[in-house]
């Protein structure tokens, strides 16, 4: 029997046509969904990709202003260390010259007021004590040394809270 012969006789040639068309509807359909696919696919990756590329942009945006923000406080912290040193070797060359020109010039401090300065620097309590009014070996260009080293390192926690803030 010939192959070609049962196709071409008439109910068997409108099922073969038939059973072709649904293949190829399928097959179309199949291509067609695969092609929807592959374009949304690309298309959600290449939005995936832009936004990692602005968010890494806006990171690296951040990120350069918080090295500024920290090389500015750097800067601002020697700048102050600078002062410090300058105002203390003032402070010395004040006590010295005074000193030399003028030896009852020079005071000394009491015990009291070294436990009054301590115990306003920690913020600790106190009360008098029978030692308050005896002169300590401590001159008021050690305590002026000091009270500027304080200052000094108060200012600088005040500008590393502003650069914590201006990186924020």
């Amino acid at each position: 029997m010939n192959p070609l012969a049962f196709l071409t006789s008439g109910a068997n040639c409108l099922i073969a046509i038939l059973v072709s068309s649904v293949l190829s509807l399928l097959g179309g359909v199949y291509l067609g969904h695969n092609y929807e696919k592959n374009y949304y696919e690309a298309k959600i990756s290449k939005d995936n990709l832009s936004k990692e590329e602005a968010y890494k942009s806006q990171l690296a945006i951040e990120q350069a202003k918080k090295d500024l923000a920290i090389a500015q406080l750097f800067k601002e912290l020697q700048a102050e260390q600078s002062k410090s040193s300058g105002y203390q070797s003032q402070a010395k060359a004040l006590y010295l010259a005074n000193g030399t020109n003028n030896p009852s010039g020079n005071c000394f401090v009491s015990f009291g007021f070294i436990r009054l300065f301590n115990a306003s620097a920690t913020g600790e309590t106190t009360s008098p004590a029978s030692t308050d009014s005896i002169t300590s070996t401590i001159d008021l260009d050690t305590v002026l040394s000091t009270a500027i080293d304080n200052h000094g390192k108060y200012r600088q926690a005040e500008r590393q809270i502003e650069a914590v803030r201006a990186a924020q």
